[in-house]
């Protein structure tokens, strides 16, 4: 009856509200002719773009559940180079479901797996995040920003805790709220403990919980550096759509424009500054 109905629809809600809301952006192909190289450092592999030779600034980019090579993050890591930074990409969902994406994460047409990112809290992520934070050091970065894309936004918060030349956080659309839903873990107790100022940008059809007053926009604002937090709420936009929107959509174009830019006015403030 209705009320089956009514909870297929709940139960399908709750399912993907633990990564990737209904209705995000599809996988988009990297159709970027990248210009940095992949790093194996043992711990995890890198795409890492260190083109700005006199840099001291760095940039780790935690990418969503299309992992290093998925949509344009290697396409934003070269524009953020272009800017100034050392810029590495980590491959941080290995082993991939079903082949991944280059070697990473999810295939082009997978979907969302709970029980595959089940594998990836933050005790089997912190060595090979600490590695790609310890590669920017030895690259001559002394000041660090992270820029995660959904997923990638749990391990962002993370490194902030752990590593103290991280100076900022960006995260687009959201998910660290895989803290609760996949890693047994208290979501807002991670973003209470995190030691640096962060950006979040969420979409549209993000979890309420994201804005600057839901709950967790909330445990943010409560951390160490809450009062410099910045919320950039995109409700046109679907969860996504900064690093796989269709940029030949005319708002999309308009909003990753606009995303890549405040995130760049953030890093400039903390990284550059």
């Amino acid at each position: 009856g209705p009320s089956g109905t009514v909870r297929a629809c709940l139960c399908s809600f709750f399912m993907t509200s633990a990564c990737c809301p209904v209705g995000s952006l599809p996988y988009l192909a990297a159709t970027h002719t990248a210009t940095g190289r992949v790093v194996d450092l043992g711990a995890v592999e890198l795409y890492a773009n260190t083109s700005a030779i006199s840099s001291t600034n760095g940039i780790l980019i935690c990418p969503d559940v299309w992992g290093w090579n998925g949509g344009r993050v290697r396409a934003i890591a070269d524009g953020l180079s272009e800017q100034g930074y050392k810029v590495a990409v980590g491959k941080f969902l290995a082993p991939a479901l079903d082949g991944g994406t280059d070697g990473d994460a999810l295939p082009p047409d997978g979907d969302f797996s709970m029980d595959w990112i089940k594998q990836f809290p933050w005790e089997t992520q912190r060595p090979k995040v600490e590695a790609a934070l310890g590669f920017l050091k030895a690259e001559g970065c002394s000041k660090i920003g992270v820029l995660g894309f959904c997923y990638g936004g749990h391990p962002a918060c993370w490194a902030s805790t752990v590593e103290p030349s991280v100076v900022c956080g960006v995260v687009l659309h959201p998910s660290m709220q895989l803290e609760g839903f996949a890693f047994g873990g208290d979501t807002a107790a991670l973003l209470k403990s995190v030691r640096c100022p962060f950006l979040l940008a969420p979409a549209g059809n993000d979890l309420p919980m994201w804005s600057a007053c839901g709950e967790f926009g909330e445990a943010l604002k409560a951390s160490a550096k809450g009062a410099d937090c910045v919320f950039k709420e995109f409700p046109d936009m679907s969860h996504g759509w900064s690093c796989r929107g269709d940029l030949a959509d005319e708002k999309v174009r308009r909003d990753v424009e606009a995303v890549m830019k405040d995130a760049i006015g953030f890093f400039a403030k903390y990284v550059l500054a």
